[in-house]
This record gives structure tokens, sequence and C-alpha cells, in this order.
């Protein structure tokens, strides 16, 4: 942390650590599950609590659904940054698949990684949350706080961000800020750390298919499989529904959804081709669990197809009798789908919306329903931003070189940086954590320790970064009138 952080708050953090770690098992412990809500209250308010022992003014909102937890911390420094965080989780899945129970924080080993500790939310994100307020409260302790801080922690990251997106759409000159941040373990397991510059959007739906006078099939229960042939299925018609929106490859082929996409810059193109020559393809399928990518293709096209291209995922089918063992021959009544498709530049909700639904009544499948959950845009920040310069500053300055990406594969609601507030953002972070969303998601302790090291670097980089910023803006004027 040369160059950035005092020397007494370095020691400080490195003392306190082992309060740094029961601090984040203690919130890991608090189930807080959007989807059914198990927990998340109780989790909210825990949340709240540390949000005031660090010195924010605290409160909460919400127009139903689960609270976004908002704390304000204002030191009085020139610089304020709008900070992202999320306590919800996902629903911990099929008990028997983990090695620890999902919500006892336990500290195990794990291979390839060491002292991890395994619970639902280690590392998405409830980790990095509870690692923050503990810098940040350390940092106060032993020193001024360089930046202030406008936290905001939601709780239906996984299921909507409907809080988050109304606040910040309703708040606008609350959340006057230099720059926002959505840090969290970004290390894959070779130790290299990654700054993101942008997210693609994602379009979530359930996809019905009912028995129904125009298309056929039973329409108030299952009825017997021997009555299959001559009662049309409504599962058979989910399913050829669904074959329609890829190709081959689950390549995206629903009607007009390439039309509008913006292909990658120049200078996009250009910083993949840097990451290209440090990318490990392999590494990235072994932390997948995963044997090999859809396509045999050099590295640079790989990630401009992971960057930049959209896809239609399908998460899950439901239909019928889906007991383990045994039998059950019957023709159901109705099946659905959830899907998921993610979204590019220039692509927007109601457009591929609209599409979809085109594309289903044009081939037939106008009378599926589909239901739309918390849909959100792509964002993306500029790669000259002075926070991203300070991001990358920040991981240096901790002996790391990180990869820079253009864009990430997967989504959070940063659209609303770029779209209410108009303001550059960043996420990053030190240390590292896997298996999100699915068993045994765990966060390596010794990446706690880096994640810790660097956020503290970040602050008071950042405030030295934007200070300069400004600083310059006279001149610059000058020069430009």
């Amino acid at each position: 942390m040369a160059g950035f952080v005092p020397p007494e708050v370095t020691r400080a953090l490195e003392a306190r650590f082992p309060d740094a770690l029961e601090s984040a098992r203690r919130l890991m412990r608090q189930p807080s599950v959007s989807a059914t809500g198990e927990g998340v209250r109780e989790c909210a308010e825990m949340v709240r609590e540390m949000m005031a022992a660090l010195g924010c003014t605290t409160r909460t909102f919400e127009k139903g659904g689960h609270p976004l937890v908002i704390g304000e911390l204002d030191v009085g420094a020139p610089v304020t940054l709008l900070e992202y965080e999320m306590y919800d989780v996902q629903p911990v899945g099929d008990l028997n698949a983990w090695t620890a129970p999902p919500f006892a924080a336990e500290i195990r080993e794990v291979p390839d990684v060491g002292k991890a500790v395994i619970a639902r939310g280690s590392t998405n994100s409830k980790g990095a949350l509870a690692n923050h307020l503990f810098t940040w409260k350390t940092i106060r302790d032993i020193d001024e706080m360089p930046v202030n801080l406008k936290i905001l922690a939601e709780g239906e990251e996984e299921i909507s961000s409907a809080n988050f997106i109304e606040y910040i759409r309703t708040n606008r000159p609350a959340l006057k800020a230099d720059a926002a941040i959505a840090d969290d373990y970004s290390e894959d397991l070779r130790g290299v750390p990654t700054v993101y510059l942008g997210v693609k959007g994602c379009l979530y739906l359930t996809i019905w298919s009912r028995g129904n006078q125009k298309a056929g099939g039973p329409m108030e229960s299952e009825i017997h499989s021997s009555e299959a042939v001559w009662i049309g299925s409504p599962v058979w018609r989910l399913l050829q529904a669904l074959s329609t929106l890829v190709d081959a490859d689950q390549r995206p082929v629903v009607d007009g959804i390439w039309d509008n996409i913006v292909p990658p810059t120049k200078r996009d193109i250009a910083l993949v081709k840097e990451l290209a020559a440090k990318f490990d393809p392999a590494a990235w399928l072994k932390e997948a669990r995963t044997a090999k990518f859809k396509y045999e293709l050099p590295k640079e096209s790989l990630l401009l197809k992971y960057l930049f291209e959209p896809t239609v995922n399908l998460c899950g089918i439901y239909a019928g009798y889906i007991d383990h063992g045994g039998t059950k021959t019957v023709l159901p009544h109705e099946a659905y789908a959830k899907v998921d498709i993610r979204l590019v530049k220039n692509m927007t909700v109601e457009g591929t919306l609209r599409k979809l639904r085109a594309h289903l009544k044009k081939r037939g499948f106008g009378d599926l329903r589909i239901d739309v959950h918390g849909p959100y845009g792509p964002a993306k920040t500029d790669p000259d931003s002075w926070i991203a310069r300070v991001a990358i500053d920040a991981i240096r300055a901790n002996g790391r070189e990180p990869e820079v990406w253009p864009s990430s594969g997967g989504t959070m609601p940063a659209f609303a940086f770029d779209q209410y507030l108009k303001l550059p953002w960043v996420a990053t972070g030190l240390g590292h954590g896997s298996r999100a969303h699915a068993p045994n998601e765990y966060a390596s302790i010794e990446g706690m320790k880096r994640f810790i090291a660097g956020e503290a670097s970040l602050v008071y980089a950042a405030a030295r970064g934007a200070t300069r910023r400004r600083q310059k803006r006279p001149s610059e004027h000058r020069r430009a009138t």
C-alpha cells in the first residue's frame, strides 16, 4: 500500500483482521434470500447497524419489495464516492450438495485456494460488504477519512433491483458524487485481479405454455398420457418454441435481435488485444468447473464473443412429473421455462421484448404467456475515466497487475450510474471468491486481507486522483476557450 495508505492505517488493518473476518462471518450467518424473503429484513437491519457504527447517517427506502439501506458519511472531504453494495443472496439449492451448512460460515480448506469461508453470500457479496465497512471504520479510527461516502446496499440485486433503481431515479440531486464504485473479490485462481468497465443488461423471463382453446392441450389439470395420441402437449409446444430462439451453437436467432447492436470500438478492441495476451482459458474453465468452450477459437475471438455478444440462456424448465425415481404417465396441462437474455450496447429491454414476442407470434406461438422480472439494460464506462485510473493504481500499489476488461459477461444495475447520474464507475477489487449461485460458494480468507488492503488504497488514491483532476480543470477550460 506504499504511496497511498498511511503506515499506521496499514498496521491497524492487519492487526484487526481477526475482527474483520468475524464481522464478515456474522453477516454471512444471517440468511437474506431475496427470492423468498427469508431473513432479508433482519439482514437489512444488521447492515444499517454496521453503517451506523462507521459513523454514517442511515435510513432505508422501499416501495414494496426489500429495503435499500442507505448510509451517508460526510467528513467534509473534497471528493465523494457513491458505493454500490448488495446484501441479498440466491437460494441455497440442494442442501446435500453443500460440504458445510450454507449459513454457518464455516472455515474450510478449499483445494488450490487455502482456507476459505463456505457460505451463501460469501463471495456474492456479503464478504465484500462487511470488509468495506470494516476498512472504512478502521481508517476513521486511526486517521481522517479521505473521501465522503454515499453507500447504497440493496436487498434485491438477485431479483430485480427495483428499489435501488427507483431510489436513484427519483433522488438524483441527493446522489451527487465524483464517481461510483462496485468493488468485490475479482481475483481468479491465478491471483490476477480484474478491473471491469462495463456490464451486460439482463431481461429475465418466465415463458408459460398452457392448454388453451386455440393451441389445444389439457386446460385444467394433467391427464393420462394415453391421450397424447390425439391431445396436444403444452410441454412439447414450449420446447418447440424455445428451440426457435437459438441456432445449433446456441447463439440467439430471435428475429431482429442483432439489428441494433453496436460493435466494439477501436478502444475496446485494443483492450481486448491486451487482455488476450494475459487471458488463460484453462484457468477460466477450471474455475468454472467446465470441460470446454462452445467454440474452438483464438483467445481474442473468444473474448470478443463473451464481452460483446448477447445470449439467450435457458435457466430451467418445469413440467409435469419430475420426481426422481418411479413413474407417472401423464400429459401435463402446463409447462414453463426460466430464460435470461443478456443485453449488450444499444439493446434495450423494451425493444428486445418486443422482438421476442413478434418472433414467437410469427411462428404460431403467440399464445405463450411471458412474465418479465426486473429487467435492466447494459452499462459502460470510459476506460480513460479518472476512477478507472485510480482503480488500476490502487491494485498496482498492492503489488498486482490487473486485467482491464472493457465489459463483463455478468449483470448488475450499473446502468443507473450511466443513465440517471451520469457518473463514471468501476467494478474491481483484490481477493478471491468463487461458486456464486452454486453450492459451496466460498471466499478466500487471505483474499479478504488483500481486498481490505486494496480498498484502503482505493479511497486514498481516489482522494488524490479526483483532487488533481479538479485542479486541471481551470487550465483545461482556458485552453478550450
